[in-house]
């Protein structure tokens, strides 16, 4: 059995092969035609094209960039307004806290002490009954009677005009 890698014939061939299909040179020619040029208007249109592209991009990036900086003041008006809310929140629990300790009966007991007063006995309660008829009225005196003739003679005037 002959092994074919030691075969240098076999690659002079090759070689030869090769070197013939270099040295001869293809036949090409040129032909008219292949890509034509753009006319005027298709220019025109190209450069319409691109300039509108171009426009809606930039217009797109500054409405992007609005966009961000939008947001990055809301949310700095939010931090504001949260910081607000804890503000009065705390203010809120102090107060809450403050009335609290004044409304404790102790503390009112003490301050009413201070003032002299003392809590109400029930031999200081006194309960009055009136019949249905009875009323009392106190003394009238010279403006409550101008009073109710001012008023009743302002009804009157407006029931006359009122049809």
């Amino acid at each position: 059995m002959q092994q074919d890698a030691y075969d240098f014939a076999l690659f002079e061939d090759r070689s030869a092969a090769g070197t013939m299909q270099q040295n001869q040179v293809p036949n090409l020619r040129a032909e008219k035609g292949g890509k034509t040029k753009p006319s005027k208007m298709k220019k025109n249109v190209m450069n319409v094209w691109i300039v509108m592209m171009a426009a809606v991009l930039i217009s797109l990036t500054i409405l992007l960039v609005q966009s961000k900086a939008t947001l990055t003041e809301l949310n700095t008006q939010v931090r504001q307004v949260q910081r607000e809310i804890t503000d009065a929140k705390s203010q809120y629990n102090y107060l809450n806290s403050e009335l609290g300790k004044r409304t404790e009966m102790s503390r009112i007991e003490d301050i009413a002490k201070q003032l002299g007063l003392m809590k109400v006995n029930d031999s200081q309660i006194t309960y009055v009954r009136l019949e249905e008829d009875s009323v009392i009225t106190g003394g009238e005196n010279q403006v409550g009677r101008l009073a109710e003739l001012f008023q009743s003679g302002l009804l009157s005037v407006m029931e006359t005009l009122d049809p």
